[in-house]
């Protein structure tokens, strides 16, 4: 069996995403997929993660450069399964705007009425 060394592989960024959580779904996919993966911080956001926990800037999700295409791919997958949860999952702004105008017909009538 060969092994090649991580530093001897030649990686390309292929995704951008906001954070760990989201970094580690994906690189999750990919290892289901065979892919091997790897996350960094985009810019200074590992001094960022290392003070506060978290990064403004993002991380970048690179995979071996012979395996891109299979990954951009399942990557093309998961952002249309990410646009189609959204839609589904937007919240009603109806509600809250029905709650007001009743609270408001509410302190009107009690209003007419103490007066």
């Amino acid at each position: 069996m060969t092994y090649t060394r991580l530093s001897d592989m030649k990686y390309k960024k292929i995704y951008n995403c906001k954070d760990d959580a989201e970094a580690a779904v994906i690189l999750g996919m990919l290892s289901a997929s065979g892919i091997r993966g790897m996350s960094r911080d985009v810019e200074q956001g590992d001094i960022m993660n290392v003070m506060s926990g978290t990064t403004l800037y993002g991380k970048e999700i690179c995979v071996p450069v012979d395996q891109v295409e299979k990954a951009r791919s399942l990557m093309k997958d998961y952002d249309s399964a990410a646009e189609k949860e959204e839609t589904v999952k937007k919240p009603k702004v109806r509600i809250p705007y029905l709650i007001v105008l009743v609270v408001f017909v509410v302190a009107v009538v009690l209003a007419i009425v103490m007066s």
